[in-house]
């Protein structure tokens, strides 16, 4: 079972900490910027290479291919050595971007190499967890781009959405094609926590919006939670239609 959970969680974390890496590096390039809220956001990138390393050490139970594990190392490394540096500046300094920019393009291949391996679905993955783990970072880095409060939220419950409508026709395409009648008793049980942990992570995440209150880091982490949840869960019902077609 232990497994099983390593290997479901494998590819939810990478692709979102390499999406909120990419949206980070993007806000800190053409975001309009005070060197506060710059060396706060740039520190807030070891969280984001804390995500990606957790998800290599579970890709070694997802049984990747070693070259997967070798560019996720060298990632890691590159990630890890440019933040550890800053932090070794004085005050609001921060890096060039260009410091950010080895481990970021091999981040980018190695999400490629998901790509792959997930198909399509990765990258609604992808969109759904990145952007809820780019506003966590950000509201703990205390920003001031309003902007990103609504669009954010957003466009990841947008992707969330499009996880859950693809598993739906996934589900119904399997059942057309297979020889085999699928159980989808098995399968109801699943789908309804996705969608539950989707809406629940939604409304917590509007919840701010909604209510014109300031955006506080604790909700944005339950979000995180339901809306990564939700990710696991659905690798679990690919699983199972990839297992009853074949």
């Amino acid at each position: 079972m232990t497994d099983l959970l390593s290997a479901r969680l494998f590819a939810p974390l990478a692709l979102t900490a390499i999406t909120a890496l990419g949206l980070l590096l993007w806000i800190l390039r053409n975001g309009d910027l005070c060197p506060g809220q710059r060396r706060r956001i740039s520190d807030g990138l070891i969280s984001v290479w804390a995500v990606f390393g957790l998800a290599l050490m579970l890709s070694v139970e997802a049984g990747v291919p070693s070259w997967m594990l070798w560019l996720g190392g060298v990632t890691l490394a590159l990630g890890l050595g440019a933040v550890l540096y800053q932090a070794r500046l004085q005050g609001k300094r921060s890096l060039p971007l260009n410091w950010h920019g080895p481990g970021l393009i091999l981040a980018l291949c190695y999400g490629l190499g998901l790509l792959l391996r997930e198909g399509p679905a990765a990258l609604l993955m992808a969109g759904a967890g990145g952007c809820v783990f780019t506003h966590l970072i950000m509201v703990r880095a205390k920003h001031r781009l309003q902007a990103f409060n609504l669009l954010l939220p957003l466009v990841g419950i947008g992707f969330a959405i499009g996880w859950m409508l693809l598993l739906l026709v996934q589900t119904l395409w399997s059942q057309s094609e297979s020889q085999v009648l699928l159980d989808t008793g098995r399968l109801i049980g699943p789908f309804a926590q996705m969608c539950a942990a989707v809406l629940l992570g939604a409304i917590i995440w509007l919840l701010p919006l909604l209510r014109k209150e300031p955006t506080k880091p604790p909700v944005i982490a339950v979000a995180a939670l339901l809306v990564i949840g939700a990710l696991t869960v659905g690798q679990g019902i690919i699983w199972q239609l990839s297992v009853n077609i074949n």
